[in-house]
């Protein structure tokens, strides 16, 4: 031992990143790689409208109805999802959603009559994404408080760099076969429910609510009284407002964005190499940065993602050169990046233990509904009213959603504040 080292001092040495994230608990590291691989494999959603368009020869109207049925699909499995998480348990919901999901998928590479592959895709969407909140309710169940935002940033990390691995794989199977693309796709998604199937418990806490209304921890009873509870809880649907809104701005970045660069007179290998700078940035910076502001009250910490978002999309109006392009996704990912693990943690505090896997449903869903509505409110924005009216709007937007950050940190020390009281009474 060094001269002037004790053995105390030693045992106090800060633990360094890769130590911190190995030692959250086994179910979160193999949900994790769950995630990367069904995320590699997420090949058919990718090319889904050249399949549709091109390969089944149903035309671009076609293609599109069926992304939109795709997206309902969607929506609702978020709120089943989390509804049968809750009463039935994490570990079925997540196997009858990835097996059953890999299932639909071999069969909608066999469908040809348009309507019949619309009713496949739509059972597809609806039981495959129903995984969802389970996996994040997983999360919640398996850790405490303090290490909550490590593990949902490790998470984030897995789904991103599986879905930046997707395209290029994607691409290379296409060239072989389009049934190579859907077989190693439902092979992925197959794998993901073996690793649920051998490593993964249930992890659902115990007991049912008691009454309607008498606690946080006993609220609801029964399938109505538990919605009627979540839907008049104030302080959640005020975050959700402000998730919604930030999300709808967020969407344009692979929305309308890659439109306007192309407007602007950027090549698409341009567009493609900027746009890849999101995901590296965050395989890069993820882990890193959670760990940074680890302790840090989550008001100020979402307030600066959201700056950091609104510059970096009200930037984009000025970017006619490569390098203010580049700086604008540098700021937006850097928001992103510090909203991941702490937007979810904050559900989860909202929420009772028994509806973590509701409330995270609905979470989940604001996104959803943001690509559903973004998308083609976006392109309606750009085309009225240009560049300028979208990307500054979008600055607006995000400063204004922030605004109810505010209000929402007010009333839920208010909340902590009577829950206090009432426990020490």
């Amino acid at each position: 031992m060094p001269e002037g080292t004790s053995e105390h001092s030693l045992r106090r040495r800060p633990e360094g990143l890769i130590e911190e994230y190995a030692k959250l608990p086994r179910a979160i590291h193999l949900l994790c790689l769950g995630s990367l691989i069904n995320r590699i494999g997420s090949f058919v959603m990718l090319f889904l409208a050249i399949y549709i368009s091109e390969e089944l020869g149903y035309g671009d109207e076609i293609a599109g109805y069926c992304l939109g049925i795709s997206g309902v699909g969607s929506v609702l499995a978020t709120l089943a999802g989390g509804q049968l998480a809750d009463q039935f348990g994490r570990r079925l919901l997540l196997l009858i959603s990835l097996c059953g999901g890999a299932f639909l998928l071999v069969i909608l590479s066999q469908v040809q009559a348009p309507w019949l592959f619309m009713v496949t895709l739509f059972s597809f969407s609806l039981v495959a994404e129903m995984y969802r909140p389970a996996s994040a309710a997983v999360v919640a169940d398996v850790t405490e408080e303090s290490v909550r935002p490590a593990a949902f940033s490790l998470m984030f990390l897995s789904f991103n760099l599986g879905f930046a691995l997707a395209p290029p794989i994607g691409g290379w199977l296409i060239s072989f076969s389009w049934d190579w693309l859907f077989g190693i796709d439902a092979l992925s998604t197959f794998l993901f429910g073996l690793v649920i199937y051998a490593w993964i418990p249930e992890t659902r806490p115990a007991g049912p609510a008691a009454e309607p209304g008498q606690s946080r921890e006993q609220a609801g009873a029964g399938f109505r009284g538990e919605w009627k509870f979540i839907l008049s809880d104030f302080n959640f649907l005020l975050f959700w407002c402000y998730c919604l809104l930030s999300n709808l701005v967020f969407m344009q970045a692979f929305i309308t964005l890659p439109l306007y660069l192309r407007k602007m007179g950027f090549s698409e290998q341009e567009i493609g190499l900027v746009l890849c700078l999101n995901g590296v940035l965050i395989v890069l910076l993820q882990l890193p940065l959670t760990r940074w502001v680890k302790g840090v009250a989550w008001l100020p910490v979402l307030l600066l993602g959201q700056v950091l978002m609104a510059v970096g999309f009200g930037m984009t109006v000025w970017a006619e050169q490569l390098p203010i392009l580049i700086v604008s996704i540098v700021l937006w990912t850097l928001g992103e990046i510090l909203h991941a693990p702490l937007k979810p943690e904050l559900v989860m505090r909202m929420a009772p233990d028994n509806m973590r896997a509701r409330y995270m449903g609905l979470f989940q869903m604001s996104y959803s509904v943001s690509i559903a509505v973004g998308a083609p409110l976006g392109g309606l924005v750009l085309s009225r009213f240009g560049g300028n009216g979208l990307w500054g709007g979008s600055s607006i937007l995000l400063l204004l959603a922030g605004g109810s950050l505010f209000p929402l940190h007010r009333r839920l020390q208010q909340r902590n504040a009577e829950d206090s009281t009432t426990a020490a009474g």
